[in-house]
């Protein structure tokens, strides 16, 4: 189950690491952040949960 304060890749293959800011289960979404402070464009958005997959922090 994804939480707030997750890191996520979407996908499995995903590059990029987000941190999930906000979780709404009835929507089936959360909102999530990259935690590359450099990201050009670094902003939060939403994503279904089912394209999220969690990761160890650090990884």
């Amino acid at each position: 189950m994804i939480e707030v304060g997750d890191q996520v890749r979407i996908g499995e293959s995903g590059g990029s690491i987000f941190v999930v800011r906000e979780v709404d289960g009835v929507e089936g979404r959360a909102v999530i952040e990259s935690v590359d402070a450099s990201a050009a464009g670094r902003y939060p958005f939403s994503m279904p949960l089912g394209a999220l997959v969690r990761v160890d922090p650090g990884r």
